[in-house]
């Protein structure tokens, strides 16, 4: 399928993204995502307010064109130095960090994804277990990993802490 027929497709509260000519649906999320996804939204939307320059953070699904064809919908986004996202179509413009929470479709998140994201250059990618792990790859071609349990620190976010056993407790 081309971008402009994915493009054309009508809207949808379901993940589906453009990879190569493929369009690929992923499986409705479980209960435990979501609210993992929302938890890391507040605490990334909390870091971002005020900043200057303005830092948006993304919230899938929303469109963001990787590379021509690499239509994706990464869980969340934080693109910096971005107002906030209020054009149409999907986001031209490569986040600096991008988060999928697992789910059934792991390898798709954890391999294919992390590879895409890399070539696109984004500069730091959050894989998060829902069992209670992060993976932050980061680097040239996000080829270094740390696995974190505890704490949640970047310096690509100045001033953002994540308390981990926080976020995953339930």
């Amino acid at each position: 399928m081309s971008e402009d027929e994915f493009l054309r497709l009508p809207e949808s509260n379901e993940r589906v993204e453009l990879l190569d000519g493929e369009v690929v649906v992923s499986p409705t999320p479980t209960g435990w995502h979501q609210e993992l996804v929302g938890r890391l939204y507040v605490a990334l939307t909390a870091w971002a307010e005020g900043r200057e320059p303005p830092v948006s953070v993304g919230l899938g699904p929303y469109d963001v064109r990787f590379a021509p064809g690499r239509i994706l919908q990464p869980d969340l986004f934080v693109a910096l130095a971005l107002k906030p996202l209020d054009t149409p179509g999907p986001l031209e413009r490569v986040p600096e960090l991008v988060v999928e929470v697992l789910s059934s479709n792991a390898a798709y998140d954890r391999v294919t994804k992390r590879l895409i994201y890399a070539a696109a250059g984004v500069a730091e990618y959050w894989v998060v277990e829902p069992s209670g792990l992060v993976e932050r790859w980061r680097g040239a071609g996000l080829a270094e990993a740390d696995e974190l349990t505890e704490a949640l620190e970047t310096p690509l976010l100045p001033g953002f802490a994540l308390d981990l056993r926080g976020l995953f407790r339930r």
